[in-house]
């Protein structure tokens, strides 16, 4: 980790200003960041490299370039997707995204458990998968945590079993931290309500594919918002959409309790740094919101191949919705994350 320091003088004051060099976190073609904070330290999960599922361990969040990862569980066939890392009573839960069969029609969301409810970093085991009776096309789950004394499981989805090329927001109830009950239920589509489509949360370099993955919830006091990536992972317009709940006592199963921005995304490529999207949203020590995502470089020849880990801060406006920064290029001078 590059860092230095500047000291600045004014009257009989002297403070020490550290500065960290790389917005990029984690180098090297990992993507779909997640950052849990518990007992005052952040762990780090992503898409690897390898395909293997591995935690991160830093006292600060914007401190991994340089940490070795705990290599907790590796999949049989090792391509695991978009691991989150969740505490839910008392016991560590990974979800993450599995290829269950040959092709990419047959990825399912499954639950690992931590062998160790003090310790992230120690080995998990699989418990399989979670999904509703459909059994269909699942990725991205993430979960919103004691909602009105309910866990509720949020994932990108197809409607069929079938490798059709449009993905939804669904979500259900969780009747335990590795199982769901009832049926899923459509939260958020590429197409408006008339059956056109929403056309910046579609990919231009395959047109067939509407997008909606990557939810993460985002808390700011009382109100519940939801961000998704549009566009294709694959696109520079890889892309943040926001939406959120009207009110703190209506039902998140039902579709009327979302409200959604669609007249565009709210975080999105500048002209330094492409493919944004995907982030998650700790806070550092001192509770200044930070957003984690990933892209690459807008030179970068592999594209998607060349994703990095990126962090920012953000402020909320005044009427409490996120206002998230334009993606800076790497190797802008950020204010280090404040640790412990």
């Amino acid at each position: 980790m590059e860092t230095h320091t500047l000291i600045v003088r004014s009257l009989s004051f002297l403070w020490l200003i550290q500065f960290i060099t790389l917005p990029a976190i984690l180098i090297g073609n990992y993507a779909d960041p997640w950052i849990l904070e518990l007992n005052q330290s952040y762990y780090l999960t992503a898409t690897m490299p390898d395909g293997s599922v591995g935690v991160f361990k830093s006292s600060r969040l914007d401190n991994f370039k340089d940490i070795q990862p705990s290599t907790v569980w590796v999949p049989p066939n090792p391509d695991a997707w978009a691991p989150e890392l969740h505490f839910i009573d008392g016991n560590f839960y990974i979800y993450c995204a599995l290829q269950d069969g040959d092709d990419d029609a047959d990825r399912r969301m499954h639950v690992l458990l931590g062998s160790d409810p003090t310790d992230p970093t120690a080995p998990f085991t699989d418990l399989g998968q979670i999904g509703t009776p459909d059994n269909n096309h699942a990725i991205d789950g993430t979960v919103l945590h004691n909602y009105n004394g309910a866990n509720y499981f949020i994932w990108s989805g197809k409607e069929t079993r079938e490798l059709n090329t449009v993905q939804y927001l669904y979500i259900a109830e969780m009747d335990t931290p590795h199982s769901v009950i009832g049926e899923r239920n459509v939260i958020h589509s590429p197409y408006w309500e008339n059956g056109t489509r929403k056309d910046w949360q579609w990919s231009p370099s395959n047109t067939v594919y509407g997008v909606n993955e990557g939810p993460q919830i985002l808390i700011n006091g009382d109100q519940i918002f939801l961000t998704y990536s549009a566009c294709g992972s694959w696109d520079p317009c890889y892309s943040l959409g926001l939406m959120g709940l009207k009110g703190l006592d209506l039902d998140p199963l039902d579709p009327e309790s979302w409200w959604a921005k669609d007249d565009g995304p709210v975080f999105s490529a500048s002209n330094f740094t492409v493919g944004t999207g995907h982030a998650s949203f700790p806070r550092d020590a001192n509770g200044l919101p930070y957003i984690a995502y990933h892209a690459w470089d807008v030179d970068a020849p592999a594209r998607w191949a060349s994703r990095e880990v990126f962090t920012q801060p953000f402020r909320f406006n005044a009427d409490g919705t996120p206002n998230f920064p334009s993606p800076v290029a790497s190797g802008v001078e950020l204010p280090a994350a404040a640790g412990y």
